[in-house]
């Protein structure tokens, strides 16, 4: 993949923020790649999620069905599901805010710009929970509206982003 990633967008969070919104999704790139580093909330106990934006505006419809595998260092598998909610999953499990409680992403985006197609993704990642348990989540999200996708907002479930690397590439065709 060396050379096929084209950085489009990226924001360093320094300084405590509800979300951030990365834009640049257009019909330029058929899959886009959001990159999550080192994502910490300011607030114990969150999981991270995202919305898709229209026209610069998050939906925040109950349009988002999402499925993930959660893999725990302390504990066995577990599934989650969600249908009509009102966000997407980034990561499973809750992050935590001490010291090296973190999360971490890669979410592939599929047919973001096709109004006539729901929007697909990936996802891979990994946290240090806010019981300093190492998880891992592999699974997807479908925003079930046939619609245009231009960006994406991520933010936790309460709480502020108090720190994080967060990027949007988009994949050579």
């Amino acid at each position: 993949m060396a050379g096929s990633l084209i950085k489009i967008s990226e924001t360093t969070v320094s300084s405590a923020v509800s979300s951030v919104t990365l834009t640049g999704i257009d019909s330029t790139y058929d899959v886009y790649m959001v990159k999550v580093m080192n994502c910490t909330p300011d607030t114990d106990g969150q999981g991270l999620h995202f919305r898709f934006t229209e026209s610069g505006t998050p939906n925040s419809t109950s349009n988002y069905d999402y499925a993930v595998k959660n893999l725990r260092a302390a504990a066995g598998f577990s599934n989650g599901v969600g249908v009509n909610q009102i966000r997407g999953l980034v990561t499973g499990g809750a992050t935590g805010s001490a010291t090296n409680e973190t999360a971490n992403s890669i979410m592939y985006i599929f047919n973001a710009n096709n109004a006539s197609e729901y929007t697909f993704t990936t996802i891979e990642g990994a946290i240090i929970s806010n019981t300093a348990e190492l998880r891992g989540g592999q699974g997807g999200n479908v925003f079930t509206s046939a619609s245009s996708v231009d960006g994406i907002q991520i933010f936790f479930d309460s709480g502020n982003i108090e720190s994080a690397t967060l990027t949007l590439y988009g994949l050579k065709k």
